[in-house]
C-alpha cells in the first residue's frame, strides 16, 4: 500500500514537471563557423550578383534595369554597402540580443516543486495506522510592486536604443563611403591634370632644347624646364598610387574585395555639386542634429532605461511573496496545506542598489548633455569649415578664369604668329597650376561638406532611396508577446 502511494505520488510529480517543461523546450541547431569558408565567401562578393540586385530593388521600390548599372552613383554604392558591410550585421546582432533580453525580462518566474524527504517512517505509530509519511509542495513566486513591469520597460528601452544604434552604424557607413569617393575622385582628377601637365612640360623641354642647340637661350632655362617636367612626372606617379589606394579604401567602405570594383564606372556628379553656404538651413539642421540624430535618440532611450531601473530598485524595497500549496499523505491521512513566505526587510531596505541606480541615471543624463555639446561643436566647426573652403574655391576659380582669358589670348596671338609656342606652353602650365589649385580647394570643400553631413547624419539635399533605406535599416521594434511596458512614474 505504501509502495503504491509513493509510486503514484512520484508519477504525479513527474507528469507535472514534464507538462511544465516540454512545451517550452528549444532544440539546438549547430552553425559551425569556418575562417576559410568566410574568407572564400568574401572574395566572391561583387556588384553584379542577384542577391545585391534583389536587396537594392527592395529598397528602391522599382526594378533596376539594366543590371548591373552602367554607372554607380553615391546612392547606389550606399545601398551596396548596406547590403555587404559587416559592421551593420554586427549592429543588427546586438539589437537582436537586446530584443531577446526584453523577452527574458518579461518572463514570469517558474514555480518550484518540492518533495518532502521520503519515505518517513514513524516508529511510534499507533496500532493499525500506517507508519509512513510522504508529501510534496509547490512554491509559486509572486512579484510585488510592479517589478516585472519596470524590468520589461527597462529592457524595451535598451532594445530601442540598440535599434537606433543600427541606424547610427548605417550613417557611419555612408559617411565613410562618401569620404572614400572624395579621395578617389581627387586622386583620379589630379592624375588627369598632371598627365596633361607632364605632356606640356615635355613639349616645353623639347622646344627649349631646340633653342639651346640654336644658341638662343642658356642651359639654365633648360635645367629649369627639366626640373618642372620631372616634378610633373613624380606628381603623376604619386596621384596614380593615391588612386589605387583610394579604390582599395572604397572597396573596404563597401565591404567587398578590391577586385569587385574592377571595370566599375563610378559617377562623381554628386561630388561636383556644392551648395552655396547661404542655402544651407542652419537652424533646421541644428534642430534635427540636436534632437533627431540616431545617437541622440539612443541616448534618450538609455536614459529612459535608467529611470526604469531606478523604479525597479525602489520597488525591490518591498519583498516578493512565496505561496506554497502542498499535499501530504501522513500515516493514511490526506492533508492539504498552503504556506506563505517573504523576506523581511529588516537589516537593509535596498538602499545601496537604489543609490547606484540614481547615480546611473545621473550618468546617463550627463552623457546625453555631453553628446549634445559635442554635436553642436561638430556642427559649428563643419559649417565654419565649409564656408571658408567654399570662399577659397570661389577665389581659386576667379584666378583660374583670369588665366584662361590670358591663355585664350595667347592662343590667338600664337596662331597669328605674334607669340612663340614656348610662351604659349608656359601660360598653359600656369593655367594647369591654377587648375590644380581649384581642384585642391574643391576637394577641401567636399571634405568639409562630408563633415557637415557627418555632423547632421541627414542628407543635405532631398531624401534619396539610400537615405530612406538608412532610416529603415532596422525594422520597427515589436513588443514581445509576454512583455508589457510599464507606466512611468516619478521617483
Amino acid at each position: 500500500m505504501i509502495r503504491k502511494a509513493i509510486e503514484k505520488l512520484l508519477s504525479t510529480a513527474a507528469i507535472l514537471g514534464m507538462l511544465a517543461v516540454v512545451p517550452g523546450c528549444a532544440s539546438y541547431h549547430p552553425r559551425p563557423l569556418s575562417a576559410k569558408q568566410s574568407a572564400a565567401s568574401f572574395s566572391h562578393r561583387s556588384l553584379t550578383n542577384a542577391g545585391l540586385r534583389a536587396f537594392m530593388q527592395s529598397r528602391i521600390g522599382y526594378p533596376i534595369t539594366p543590371w548591373p548599372p552602367k554607372t554607380w552613383t553615391l546612392d547606389r554604392l550606399t545601398l551596396a554597402a548596406l547590403h555587404y558591410h559587416p559592421q551593420l550585421s554586427l549592429a543588427r546582432s546586438q539589437w537582436a540580443i537586446a530584443r531577446a533580453k526584453a523577452v527574458t525580462a518579461g518572463a514570469y518566474p517558474n514555480p518550484t516543486l518540492k518533495l518532502m524527504p521520503f519515505p518517513q517512517y514513524m516508529s511510534n505509530a499507533a496500532a493499525g495506522v500506517s507508519p509512513w509519511t510522504i508529501g510534496l509542495s509547490v512554491d509559486i513566486p509572486i512579484l510585488t510592486a510592479g517589478k516585472r513591469s519596470y524590468r520589461v520597460a527597462e529592457a524595451l528601452a535598451r532594445a530601442r536604443a540598440a535599434r537606433f544604434d543600427v541606424e547610427q552604424v548605417a550613417w557611419r557607413i555612408r559617411v565613410n563611403l562618401r569620404k572614400s569617393l572624395i579621395e578617389l575622385y581627387a586622386a583620379r582628377r589630379k592624375a588627369e591634370l598632371l598627365n596633361t601637365r607632364s605632356q606640356d612640360a615635355a613639349a616645353l623641354l623639347a622646344a627649349l632644347r631646340q633653342r639651346l642647340a640654336a644658341g638662343q637661350i642658356s642651359r639654365f632655362q633648360v635645367v629649369q624646364a627639366r626640373l618642372q617636367w620631372t616634378n610633373a612626372q613624380l606628381s603623376r606617379a604619386d596621384a596614380k598610387t593615391a588612386e589605387i589606394q583610394a579604390r582599395t579604401a572604397l572597396a573596404g567602405a563597401l565591404g567587398v574585395p578590391p577586385s569587385a570594383l574592377r571595370g566599375v564606372q563610378i559617377d562623381f556628379h554628386t561630388l561636383q555639386v556644392l551648395p552655396a553656404p547661404k542655402t544651407i538651413p542652419r537652424i533646421r539642421f541644428e534642430t534635427y542634429a540636436l534632437t533627431r540624430r540616431p545617437d541622440i535618440r539612443a541616448a534618450l532611450m538609455r536614459y529612459a532605461a535608467s529611470e526604469q531601473a531606478l523604479q525597479l530598485e525602489i520597488a525591490r524595497q518591498y519583498p516578493n511573496l512565496q505561496v506554497g500549496p502542498g499535499y501530504q499523505w501522513d500515516q493514511g491521512d490526506r492533508r492539504w496545506a498552503i504556506g506563505l513566505s517573504l523576506r523581511l526587510p529588516i537589516f537593509n531596505q535596498n538602499q545601496g542598489p537604489i543609490a547606484e541606480a540614481r547615480a546611473q541615471r545621473e550618468r546617463a543624463a550627463a552623457r546625453f548633455r555631453v553628446l549634445q555639446a559635442q554635436i553642436r561643436t561638430q556642427l559649428d566647426s563643419a559649417l565654419v569649415g565649409y564656408r571658408a573652403s567654399y570662399h577659397e574655391l570661389e577665389l581659386a576659380q576667379h584666378l583660374l578664369s583670369a588665366v584662361r582669358v590670358r591663355l585664350a589670348s595667347a592662343r590667338a596671338t600664337c596662331r597669328a604668329g605674334e607669340t612663340s609656342r614656348v610662351d604659349l606652353l608656359r601660360i598653359r602650365l600656369e593655367a594647369q597650376s591654377d587648375q590644380l589649385a581649384v581642384l585642391k580647394a574643391h576637394i577641401r570643400s567636399e571634405r568639409a561638406l562630408a563633415m557637415l553631413e557627418d555632423a547632421l547624419e541627414h542628407p543635405l539635399h532631398q531624401p534619396t532611396p539610400a537615405s530612406r533605406a538608412i532610416q529603415r535599416v532596422a525594422s520597427p521594434l515589436h513588443t514581445p508577446s509576454n512583455a508589457q511596458p510599464a507606466k512611468t512614474s516619478s521617483s
